[in-house]
């Protein structure tokens, strides 16, 4: 019988250690290195390991570890708090989400919804699980994208910051930040739902569409919304700040709304009322 191995887990190890200078964990750089980062044998001993059980973890021949010796490890790769859960999710130590399979949901719950129109002009989408976009109130949709309207892999919030081109048009210099983010949060939806063939799907699809995302899943990144104001450049609202936050919908664990929130929302309100007058010119015309 093959023993069960973990890759994801051995992958993610091996990003983290690459990232550390031997100076911020108090060691002499010595000689020069052959490849960035910690070696195995450094990461085992200011762990507490023997130096062949960490080689196995990160080889994926250790499936996992105790959580006293996974919480060692968080803090000497130095993790955020993001990174040291998905290193739980991805040893079994994490709470799992879901034991189904995840379909591609197409439609939002009643609760959402009832939520979504009680938003009014604050921007808000709806997302499911591996940052599929299931619905956008108007506001969201003048904003962002009418996302039903697009490609399939651009219904999906990762597949439309990627390849849409108003995607860097509205965030420009914002623009890569905004990626980064959304591919960890993706990272962390599939490490949380592992075979999961939707997650599965997400990924395949990314990769062969998009050489920056096949680079920073490669770099296992990991995040929520890190960002929380950004400035948005539309055409025809002009530069608008926001701030991002979420909300969970209780009895709806599968969907979540994501609010981008006007810090002048009058000047949003009319920029969103004037398109609403154009487009109901353009239709009588």
């Amino acid at each position: 019988m093959t023993a069960r191995r973990n890759t994801e887990l051995g992958a993610f190890l091996r990003t983290r250690r690459a990232r550390l200078d031997p100076d911020c964990v108090g060691l002499a750089a010595g000689e020069r290195r052959r490849v960035p980062g910690l070696r195995r044998e450094e990461i085992a001993r200011l762990a507490g390991v023997s130096p062949d059980y960490y080689t196995r973890l990160e080889q994926g021949r250790q499936p996992t570890a105790s959580p006293s010796v996974l919480n060692a490890l968080a803090q000497t790769l130095q993790l955020s708090a993001e990174e040291r859960l998905h290193l739980y999710t991805l040893a079994g130590e994490g709470v799992p989400v879901s034991a189904a399979p995840s379909a591609p949901a197409r439609t939002a719950d009643d609760q959402v919804r009832f939520v979504l129109e009680a938003l009014g002009d604050t921007p808000a989408i709806v997302y499911g699980p591996f940052v599929d976009v299931i619905t956008a109130n108007e506001a969201a949709r003048f904003l962002f994208a009418d996302f039903d309207a697009l490609p399939p892999l651009e219904r999906n919030a990762v597949g439309w910051m990627l390849l849409s081109p108003t995607a860097r048009e509205l965030y420009r210099d914002q623009w890569e930040a905004g990626a980064r983010d959304l591919i960890g949060m993706l990272r962390i939806d599939v490490g949380r739902r592992p075979g999961d063939p939707r997650g599965k799907q997400v990924v395949g699809e990314l990769s062969a569409a998009s050489p920056y995302f096949r680079r920073l899943w490669n770099e296992h990144q990991v995040s929520s919304w890190q960002t929380e104001e950004k400035v948005l450049y539309h055409p025809a609202a002009g530069p608008l700040r926001f701030r991002n936050s979420s909300i969970a919908v209780k009895g709806v664990p599968d969907q979540e709304i994501s609010l981008i929130i006007p810090e002048d929302p009058q000047a949003f309100r009319a920029a969103l009322k004037s398109s609403g007058e154009s487009g109901a010119r353009r239709r009588g015309g």
